[in-house]
């Protein structure tokens, strides 16, 4: 029995059409978004120290900063959402979250790309109009405050920056998520994009403090409109891809006609797309305008306008835009003074007639070389030379009493305009120098007459200095720190005060001046218990007492033995009675405040470098400073820096 052959079967069946090729990303997208990234963390990163340095001459470094942290994270939040919920928009008007073709892809990379260079483009204006904007905004300071004239003027130059910013770096991560193929690259992207990420905001912090503000701002935003001309580029490139292949695709279909109509439409769609570079050339000209039209973005000297009443009795001998912000040395005409100007403060300033300080807090410190049973006393030396040389001294005392053996050290940490060291110098103490500001130190030897061969100039950190100075080195610390407002609180925490100690010789003294509001017992108390955790014995002496609320400068003397001034009538009489500083030597002891209950009070908190509540007990005092700076000088002077 034959069995008939089925038909079919089981038999190899004949192939289907070939499965579509794996689209790879588009080069250009990936290239943008990689752009995005880094720019947007550059901008944001080199902002955070940019902005509050930009307005630090008009409203001191307390205020410039207050508020700006919680202002750029929610102005990044701000962005991150309003970037989120607009993909999604591309998304649902690109078609559905599910249509990955690449055809669909192509559209929407186009549309990423728009909007990323858009958002830059507004970056680099915003940025690069901020030498303008603050110029306005600060002429209200004085109407504003130093509490919100900050703020508004923040919410104008830094924080829409710092949203666009965060608006196109999630974009961007919008289109890098809705890939074809990121299920298999997810892990790899988002290592690659955490590392890219990490490494621009490392770079954009140190690109940011290398920068001066106002160049700063101007680089800021060239980097920005940069880098929204290279996305540009991009994007037409892709387009000019895809505009390529649709009118191939016509050609089958069309008749030569109609093609020629489509190569006239592309045509004009070039054209249109040549509009994209007026944004760019806007930035450019708006950069050079601000460098050379705006103060700010010169380093010299700037001689005063003429036109501005208030400025005809000033002259400018020194400016330059340095680490504590801009540095500037200028001449009082009518009183005959000169100053030099730190941010938003005066750190010292001396007579142009006698050359004598014109704050005489700073002859306070030369007491530390009028304690009882130190070598340096001159009323024990002028005794003991007289024991010595019947013949050749006199029981009168006399001014060379008061000059040293030269075995003396003293280190001064702050230097303003050298009237201290100066005077050390001038009574033959080994004097060392920590400023954080070669500015200052440059201003001080070329305008207030500092001698240039003091024992060193160390110009960087206070607090890294004391950390690695010797042990038992110095036999005074003169610790003067305060600017802007404000003192840098490192300085002032037991481990600090700690550190002083143990770099001073076992009788030596330390003096410290610290700016704040004598019946302020809060912050006086734990300044008091913190230097009295190193210190047995430490007295505290006002500039004046005759207004215990208002704000003044303190100076706290301490050492391991009894602090005994020996400042009589013969003392006074050998410094010479019409010096300013037998004068404020001679009621300084007038002036004592009473911190003895606080010294040695177990039940008050010293100061540590883990609770150090000073920058924000500071702010009340630093209110009070900036409207007695506004007083002592007309607004016009401080708007012109």
């Amino acid at each position: 029995m034959k069995h008939k052959r089925k038909v079919g079967g089981t038999g190899p069946k004949s192939p289907g059409p070939p499965a579509p090729e794996a689209a790879s990303p588009p080069i250009p997208i990936l290239i943008s978004t990689f752009i995005v990234f880094v720019t947007g963390n550059i901008l944001i990163s080199s902002l955070s120290q940019l902005g509050p340095q930009y307005l630090e001459p008009i409203y001191g470094n307390i205020f410039s900063s207050l508020g700006f942290y919680h202002g750029t994270v929610i102005s990044l939040i701000l962005g991150a959402i309003i970037g989120t919920y607009y993909w999604r928009h591309i998304l649902k008007t690109m078609g559905t979250a599910s249509n990955k073709s690449p055809g669909n892809l192509s559209a929407i990379d186009i549309k990423v790309g728009r909007v990323l260079y858009t958002t830059l483009d507004m970056t680099a204006l915003l940025t690069a109009l901020a030498p303008l904007h603050a110029s306005y905004l600060f002429r209200w300071s004085g109407a504003l405050g130093p509490m919100w004239g900050p703020l508004l003027t923040h919410c104008v130059l830094s924080f829409p920056v710092v949203l666009l910013s965060a608006f196109a770096v999630c974009v961007a991560v919008g289109r890098i998520s809705h890939d074809l193929y990121m299920e298999k690259r997810q892990l790899a992207i988002a290592v690659g994009a955490f590392g890219i990420i990490s490494m621009a905001v490392w770079l954009g912090y140190q690109y940011g403090s290398t920068h001066r503000s106002c160049q700063g701002m101007l680089v800021s935003a060239g980097y920005s409109g940069l880098s929204a001309l290279v996305i540009k580029l991009l994007v037409g490139y892709q387009e000019d891809l895809d505009a390529a292949a649709a009118f191939k695709a016509h050609q089958k279909e069309l008749k030569d006609g109609n093609a020629e109509t489509d190569q006239h439409v592309q045509t004009h769609k070039r054209q249109s797309h040549k509009l994209r570079f007026i944004p760019t050339i806007a930035c450019i000209c708006l950069a050079i305008t601000a460098l050379y039209t705006d103060r700010t973005c010169d380093t010299g000297v700037v001689a005063y306008d003429s036109s501005i009443k208030d400025l005809t009795n000033y002259k400018m001998l020194f400016r330059e835009e340095s680490t504590t912000g801009w540095v500037t040395v200028v001449d009082e005409r009518d009183r005959g003074l000169r100053f030099m100007r730190s941010g938003h403060s005066l750190i010292g300033g001396h007579w142009l007639r006698t050359s004598e300080s014109i704050f005489g807090i700073f002859y306070y410190a030369d007491a530390v070389r009028m304690i009882k049973h130190r070598k340096s006393n001159p009323v024990s030396k002028q005794k003991r030379m007289y024991e010595l040389q019947p013949q050749g001294w006199s029981q009168k005392l006399s001014r060379q009493a008061f000059i040293g053996d030269g075995t003396e050290r003293a280190l001064i940490i702050g230097l303003g305009v050298g009237i201290t060291a100066r005077s050390f110098y001038e009574q033959n103490v080994r004097v060392d120098v920590v400023e954080i500001d070669q500015a200052v130190y440059d201003a001080a030897v070329q305008y207030f007459g500092l001698p240039r061969k003091l024992n060193s100039v160390n110009i960087m950190d206070g607090r890294l200095f004391i950390d690695e100075a010797h042990t038992g080195t110095y036999d005074y610390v003169v610790h003067d720190v305060f600017t802007g407002g404000s003192v840098p609180a490192s300085l002032f925490s037991q481990s600090a005060i700690m550190q002083l100690k143990r770099i001073l010789k076992p009788d030596g003294v330390l003096a410290m001046n610290y700016v704040g509001v004598p019946n302020d017992k809060r912050t006086l108390s734990h300044v008091a218990r913190t230097i009295g955790t190193a210190f047995p014995f430490m007295r505290c002496f006002a500039e004046t007492t005759k207004d215990l609320d208002a704000m003044a400068n303190i100076m706290f003397f301490a050492s391991a033995k009894h602090v005994l001034f020996d400042i009589t009538s013969d003392v006074l009489r050998a410094m010479g009675k019409i010096s300013l500083r037998s004068r404020v030597l001679a009621t300084m002891l007038d002036n004592e405040l009473n911190i003895s209950e606080f010294i040695h009070n177990s039940t008050i908190q010293p100061i540590t470098d883990d609770w150090n509540p000073l920058s924000d007990w500071q702010v009340d005092t630093a209110i009070q400073h900036w409207q007695a700076m506004r007083e002592i000088l007309p607004t016009a002077y401080w708007l012109n820096y």
